[in-house]
């Protein structure tokens, strides 16, 4: 069946750093065996906040999703009132302003365990979405418990990023924890060199090129290619090298033994002189400087390459 998709646009507009909100339902979802089924269950968010993923887990859509069993699909419409009654009667959720992309059928499927693993890796990654909306992630669950009864719900607050997990479930009325475990593998946007660039050479922008790269197990930040642009590489980099932190360092304003201008005054009256650097510096830090021609160590800031002023 072909889907077609209502998208539902919100007064109140407002202004999002990495678009508006979207909340979209897939076409065919799996549910965990629950009796009440909310939006957070099956919807997936793009853009999206903490309190937008709060609103979606209150939006109750039906208080016993058993009836599901026989018809197993949501039709729009029925989605569509539900969401526009949360509107109307939640200022909170109107003020938050998501879009909304439904299609006109809904199938639902409940999971053969109580715990439906498609739900869980659906819920971590709209949550993991939140902190990193460019970041991309795959998640592989490798086991899930057999909670007592069905009222039991999921812990977010100490999910890892990336790597191992161990996601807590709190069972039933004693809130008793069990754990699901598996692993998070996440890319994001990163510089990555288009051309060798050697030891020592200074990075242009034009030798860059931002590319998704696997960041599961990286030990370093990632970068801009405006953050790379003028610094030397600290190693050499073949071509298709993802660039870090690590790899680049800032080229010193001033050096051991290079004649520098040394500023001395202030804004109504400036006069320069060259001296000698004593030692290694960046813009701002403070080094010695020797005037050769009376040997007089004295202390200075640099404030620009090759400039410093005396203190």
């Amino acid at each position: 069946m072909k889907s077609v998709f209502a998208l539902l646009i919100m007064l109140g507009a407002q202004a999002w750093a990495g678009g508006r909100p979207e909340i979209s339902i897939p076409s065919t979802v799996e549910v965990s065996q629950r009796p009440v089924l909310r939006l957070g269950d099956i919807a997936v968010l793009k853009n999206g906040n903490e309190a937008l993923l709060a609103q979606m887990d209150a939006l109750v859509l039906r208080d016993d999703a058993r009836e599901l069993l026989l018809s197993q699909q949501f039709e729009s419409k029925e989605l569509l009132t539900k969401i526009k009654q949360a509107l109307e009667e939640n200022e909170d959720l109107k003020e938050l302003n998501p879009a909304f992309k439904i299609p006109t059928q809904v199938k639902v499927n409940f999971a053969s365990t109580m715990i439906s693993r498609q739900e869980v890796q659906r819920r971590m990654t709209n949550f993991l979405s939140v902190r990193c909306d460019t970041c991309e992630y795959n998640i592989s669950i490798q086991s899930v418990p057999v909670p007592a009864n069905r009222q039991w719900d999921l812990d977010m607050t100490q999910l890892s990023a990336k790597g191992g997990f161990l996601l807590p479930v709190r069972d039933g009325e004693n809130r008793q924890i069990k754990w699901i475990s598996g692993t998070i593998r996440v890319s994001r946007l990163t510089p990555v060199t288009t051309k060798m660039i050697s030891q020592g050479e200074r990075v242009n922008a034009q030798d860059l090129q931002m590319s998704m790269v696997d960041v599961t197990f990286a030990k370093d930040s990632s970068m801009r290619i405006e953050d790379c642009q003028g610094l030397l590489a600290a190693r050499t980099l073949p071509v298709g090298t993802p660039v870090w932190s690590s790899d680049l360092k800032r080229e010193p304003a001033a050096k051991r033994g290079q004649i520098v201008k040394a500023l001395i005054g202030d804004d109504s009256f400036e006069i320069s002189v060259n001296v000698q650097a004593e030692d290694n510096g960046f813009v701002g830090d403070i080094i010695k400087v020797k005037n050769l021609e009376t040997q007089k160590v004295l202390s200075a800031v640099i404030t620009e390459k090759g400039v410093v002023k005396l203190q």
